[in-house]
């Protein structure tokens, strides 16, 4: 349990301060902490590694999905193998179209990626 309440906390506190004196404000002190507070998760996002959709499957009731979690591999992990991104998602996706056509040999499985 936090011992602060949200809107109590400093980060929370200086974000607030930040967005009224200094973006919305006249003080330039507080328009470079604004920078700084927001730019890098900004900056995070842009160059920052981000989880790759290898597809998207549609649920009716009684089924179930396995979801699996793992780390994207580098460039470097991707040479090693002798593979390629577009190889490795394909055999992910032709591993759960099989998977799901031994649970359901009778079922229409049409696979739609972005």
């Amino acid at each position: 349990m936090a011992l602060l309440p949200y809107a109590l906390r400093p980060s929370v506190v200086i974000r607030r301060k930040a967005i009224r004196q200094g973006i919305l404000g006249p003080s330039v002190l507080w328009k470079v902490v604004a920078v700084g507070v927001f730019g890098r998760s900004s900056l995070k996002k842009f160059f920052g590694k981000q989880p790759e959709p290898l597809g998207a499957w549609k649920v009716a009731s009684n089924s179930f999905v396995n979801v699996l979690n793992a780390q994207p591999t580098t460039k470097k992990q991707l040479k090693q193998a002798g593979t390629t991104k577009k190889a490795r998602r394909d055999l992910i996706v032709a591993r759960a179209v099989a998977d799901t056509a031994a649970k359901n040999p009778d079922a229409k499985i049409v696979v739609k990626t972005k």
